[in-house]
């Protein structure tokens, strides 16, 4: 039986965390290390609020269906023939075998393939054959309804999928009504897929969180952020992004004057400049990266958006699905291709690798790796964190004990 969460990590480091952040210590090791504590998250803490799993462009027309983890519980995503997007249990209601192995395109019907039980794209059984030794099972009146595939809630916001596998979360839009709030006019539904990709991490899933901040720029994102002053009013001492906390989200938010970031596809960066995503008159555009609690990043700027959903596999070991969003002909078309490019550069790197170093993403990683080996030392229970910089890793890691400790 799993521990709780006091007991894996301690009053004492509970109560430190706790502190205002002047004197607040952080997460001890353990809870990035241990296999204990990443079990407690399954059980604890993903069932309870909406984890992103996909986006809707994965299984983009009916018939379409992928199967994922969820924590330790397999679930399958499929688009029904009315274009909606569900979610059920992968797991048969006969023997309890996983119904879908693999992804597919253009089913009608999810066939589990040790009796070929078949339920449609809603989840309602359709076939049993051969049950009682009939083709179509006509000498047994097996119970329709309690034999559907077992649903889970569900909810698809703009291009991102949910679930909430204890049904118990606040409905979605409340979940997302903080960064709605934030982009107050902007049509996020313009924007298209332009790329998606996976790609993992030796890592804690909760270093992607802990990073939501521009204290590393200039160490880190050599050739990207390049001066300081970049991220910091010299004059003052005051970030140029405010960090910023509402309910289930987090996010750095550009104040007003900070320095124009170079090479993002924009009017002096290329011949062909990204279409901007569409922004109500009356309404105040804001360029901010944010986190959707739990494990939802969502970087948006003037022109695209860029966002990753964290997919813990083990307490070292992260999948990354990254995919980027442009409005119209900047998603795809040859016009916008070098400012496409810029973009892309910027955050997967020329080389387009997870281990290239030449991109923002792939030089996270490098760090959150080096902290994965670094947290297995007793002293790297004690870090500290900057009140000018980090409130927003102060926060995510208390909502991380507030949900589990319910």
């Amino acid at each position: 039986m799993t521990r709780t969460i006091e007991q894996i990590l301690g009053k004492k480091a509970i109560t430190a965390l706790r502190r205002p952040i002047e004197k607040a210590g952080g997460l001890p090791g353990v809870a990035y290390t241990g296999q204990e504590f990443f079990d407690l998250e399954q059980e604890q803490l993903f069932p309870r609020t909406w984890m992103g799993v996909g986006f809707e462009s994965d299984i983009p027309k009916p018939g379409d269906a992928m199967p994922i983890m969820v924590g330790k519980l397999p679930i399958i995503l499929v688009r029904n023939k009315a274009g909606e997007i569900k979610a059920f249990h992968n797991v048969c209601r006969h023997r309890a075998s996983m119904v879908l192995m693999e992804p597919q395109k253009g089913l009608k019907h999810l066939t589990c393939p040790y009796h070929a039980w078949a339920w449609d794209l809603d989840g309602d059984l359709k076939a049993t054959p051969y049950f009682d030794g009939t083709r179509d099972t006509r000498n047994t009146e097996l119970d329709q309804c309690k034999l559907a595939l077992a649903p889970v809630r569900c909810a698809v916001w703009y291009h991102w999928v949910f679930v909430n596998l204890d049904g118990n979360a606040p409905p979605i839009e409340q979940h997302v009504k903080p960064f709605e709030d934030l982009i107050e006019g902007a049509d996020l539904g313009a924007t298209r897929i332009s790329e998606r990709l996976d790609w993992e991490f030796d890592a804690n899933w909760k270093f992607q969180n802990d990073n939501w901040e521009t204290y590393h720029h200039f160490w880190v994102h050599g050739g990207i952020f390049n001066k300081m002053s970049e991220d910091l009013e010299m004059e003052t001492g005051i970030p140029w992004t405010a960090s910023l906390q509402d309910g289930s989200f987090v996010t750095l938010k550009a104040r007003e004057g900070r320095p124009a970031r170079a090479n993002t596809g924009r009017t002096g960066d290329v011949a062909n400049p990204l279409p901007e995503i569409p922004q109500a008159p009356i309404a105040e555009r804001t360029l901010s990266t944010s986190i959707l609690f739990p494990n939802v990043t969502i970087t948006m700027m003037d022109n695209y958006i860029a966002t990753v959903i964290a997919d813990p596999v083990a307490p070292d070991r992260t999948v990354a699905r990254l995919a980027f969003y442009f409005v119209g002909a900047g998603a795809k078309g040859r016009k916008h291709a070098p400012a496409r490019k810029q973009i892309l550069d910027r955050w997967l790197g020329k080389s387009r690798s997870s281990t290239g170093r030449d991109g923002i993403r792939s030089q996270d990683f490098a760090v959150w790796e080096a902290q994965q080996i670094a947290r297995r030392s007793p002293v790297a229970d004690e870090v500290v964190f900057s009140p000018t910089w980090e409130s927003n890793i102060h926060h995510f890691q208390k909502q991380v004990l507030d949900t589990i400790q319910g």
